[in-house]
């Protein structure tokens, strides 16, 4: 754990590892963590070790392509932010060209100049620490949503620690994934500027889009469209607060393939709730 690729990183030279958030937002706890198999994780190592997806050159070219997107997301955004391009991505994925297969995995991304010339996908280049041998970037998603039937999420919690300054990923408030160091983003030192949630997609020249979401648009609702449920964020006194609407907008590059819709709030009106995606089909000619 103490020689992952993350320590290779000339910025953190002198980075402290750290093997768990120090604090939570006020009225929540970390849980005790399961066994991996409660998850449903398959891929573990050893103790004391982290998960690591081993990427091929190709990968590294690849991944690239993923900066070539169209979107379907809602922003909330400071009015008064300074324009800064520190950025990190947590979420889940399909990249047959990063993986070889069409199941969906953890994902993670950083950058300091808004995709310029830093960052990179998961644990591609050093930036991201991993902190558990159970699940990490580039892990499978051990399960997924039924059209019409069951559905399931991926409840993911990412809030800076307010001892340390990094960036914790903490899966279903029990398993924490690991974060990004501050020193990797020093103008999120205090606070993000923005928040992004949604999808995005690539495809290329004259290959049609591929779809987003569940692959059905966000207007057929619950059960058949993807959703985010129960969205909420993080203040500067770690309280967990709702949107304001005045800040919040939606947008979304091509409406006629991909889409948001249904939202509103819920659980009291202190949660927020929207769908989004699309069958896709779009092709540049």
């Amino acid at each position: 754990m103490y020689k992952q690729p993350a320590f290779d990183h000339p910025l953190l030279k002198n980075h402290t590892l750290q093997l768990k958030p120090s604090n939570f937002p006020k009225g929540m706890k970390l849980a005790k963590s399961k066994p991996a198999s409660f998850y449903g994780f398959n891929d573990t190592c050893p103790s004391g070790t982290v998960l690591i997806h081993r990427a091929r050159k190709q990968d590294l070219i690849d991944s690239q392509l993923l900066r070539n997107q169209f979107r379907a997301q809602a922003v909330t955004h400071n009015p008064t932010a300074d324009g800064s391009h520190n950025t990190t991505v947590e979420g889940s994925h399909v990249s047959p060209i990063m993986y070889g297969t069409s199941y969906p995995r953890f994902f993670t991304f950083w950058t300091i100049d808004g995709y310029e010339k830093t960052g990179c996908g998961n644990l591609e280049c050093p930036g991201f620490v991993s902190t558990t041998n159970i699940y990490g970037p580039g892990s499978f998603i051990p399960e997924f949503s039924t059209y019409g039937g069951e559905q399931k999420y991926l409840p993911i919690l990412i809030a800076r620690d307010s001892n340390t300054g990094n960036w914790w990923v903490t899966y279903n408030d029990q398993l924490p994934l690991g974060y990004f160091p501050k020193e990797l983003l020093p103008k999120m030192n205090k606070y993000a500027s923005a928040l992004q949630m949604g999808g995005h997609v690539y495809s290329p020249l004259n290959v049609p889009s591929p779809p987003m979401g569940s692959g059905h648009p966000s207007t057929e609702g619950s059960n058949k469209a993807a959703y985010f449920i129960q969205v909420q964020s993080v203040d500067s006194s770690n309280n967990l607060i709702i949107f304001d609407d005045e800040y919040l907008e939606f947008r979304f590059d091509i409406s006629d393939y991909y889409s948001t819709a249904d939202d509103h709030y819920t659980y009291n009106a202190d949660k927020y709730v929207f769908a989004y995606g699309g069958a896709g089909g779009f092709k540049i000619k």
